[in-house]
């Protein structure tokens, strides 16, 4: 009776060591960001938001491309969508299960520096980033600038006019009111790329600002009005879009143009347009 005890005791111990080594090869196929998606971890050190509109294409290649780049980093990619009817909202929230990805879906095309303040209210990390969902701005580069905030920058800007930098398959004309957009925003910030709209920032950099957002440009304000000592911008290269059309249109330089009147009176003359106070 001894021996059969001690028998069972044995293939117990094996099986178990069996199930282990089993459970080991698993997870060894499976992405990163499945094994850092568990209720005992603590809140995301980095949030990145992702505004989409009939984005469903892009985000099934975005989605892996940011993760692949973010392992070893507590993280989360929050996907802020404007009721689009390329269903782009179901194809995140399918993509939640197996990457760490938060889905918040607005009843409209409400606009993308709305969006990215919805993301910014609805994000757990102590660093914020914003990245364009149709691959003009390049994933790889997120580490990078992730990195560059840690070492001590309160912002930092992938720019298309720094040294280095690039925009690809742009017309004259669209290149032309890009430089255009830049040299209005001179007098406000002394950064070369104040309409990007590619960064990173603390958290903190956004405490107590009160934000009126205009059309696409949320960093102009942000530089304006945020609460920050160091900025950097790393240079980039601006890529042609995959799928999709261009958010440039004529009514979107007029809210620009409305956007720096607003700014001019807030950091000149003290004044403050209708606005919402974040909170976070």
């Amino acid at each position: 009776m001894a021996q059969q005890k001690v028998y069972i005791v044995v293939m117990i111990i094996i099986k178990v060591r069996q199930w282990g080594h089993e459970v080991m090869q698993i997870s060894q196929l499976l992405p990163p960001s499945i094994l850092k998606k568990t209720d005992l971890e603590p809140s995301p050190v980095i949030s990145i938001i992702i505004p989409t509109y009939n984005e469903a294409e892009n985000l099934k290649k975005l989605i892996p491309a940011i993760c692949s780049h973010t392992d070893g980093h507590r993280y989360e990619l929050v996907i802020v969508d404007d009721n689009s009817p390329d269903g782009t909202a179901e194809v995140a929230e399918s993509m939640s299960r197996f990457y760490p990805v938060k889905v918040y879906k607005r009843n409209g095309k409400l606009g993308l520096a709305s969006a990215i303040l919805d993301g910014f209210r609805n994000s757990e990390g102590d660093i914020l980033g914003v990245i364009d969902a149709d691959f003009q701005h390049p994933p790889d580069l997120v580490i990078n600038m992730v990195n560059k905030v840690a070492n001590g920058y309160d912002i930092v800007i992938a720019s298309r006019y720094v040294k280095g930098g690039k925009i690809r398959d742009w017309s004259l004309k669209r290149k032309l009111i890009s430089r255009i957009a830049i040299l209005l925003a001179k007098p406000l910030t002394p950064v070369k790329d104040p309409v990007s709209g590619y960064f990173m920032l603390k958290k903190d950099v956004l405490n107590g600002i009160s934000f009126n957002p205009t059309g696409y440009k949320l960093l102009l304000e942000i530089l304006v009005k945020g609460r920050y000592n160091r900025v950097a911008e790393v240079t980039y290269t601006f890529e042609k879009r995959n799928n999709g059309s261009s958010k440039l249109a004529a009514g979107e330089i007029s809210r620009y143009l409305r956007l720096l009147l607003n700014l001019y009176r807030y950091k000149f003359f003290k004044k403050n347009a209708k606005s919402q106070k974040l909170s976070i």
